[in-house]
């Protein structure tokens, strides 16, 4: 179901890109971030394991998608780096959790 959102979302874009000149790159990657951390709390609502490969690209999709629609651009490699920190911290917080 998220995989046929997705392309709904990118063939909607792309067409009010071509038809109306608006552009929807901020859009785009707002609505995939959404879609993905979406399609991952579904997996964990149904009982099945997360996607961090996929939640991790929906975070910075979603990052950048929101700071673009506020015309802020953070630097895209800084903000990678930053997150991939986030996500060890948080891997390893959950570890420590489960261990108890």
């Amino acid at each position: 179901m998220a995989w046929g959102i997705f392309f709904v979302w990118i063939g909607l874009s792309w067409i009010v890109t071509e038809y109306y000149g608006f552009p929807m790159d901020a859009y785009i990657a707002f609505g995939v971030g959404i879609i993905l951390i979406g399609l991952n709390a579904a997996r964990v609502s149904l009982g099945l394991k997360l996607s961090k490969f996929s939640l991790y690209i929906g975070v910075v999709a979603l990052v950048f998608g929101g700071t673009a629609l506020t015309c802020f651009k953070p630097p895209l490699w800084q903000t990678i780096i930053l997150l991939i920190g986030l996500f060890i911290i948080a891997e390893a917080a959950a570890s420590l959790t489960k261990s108890k």
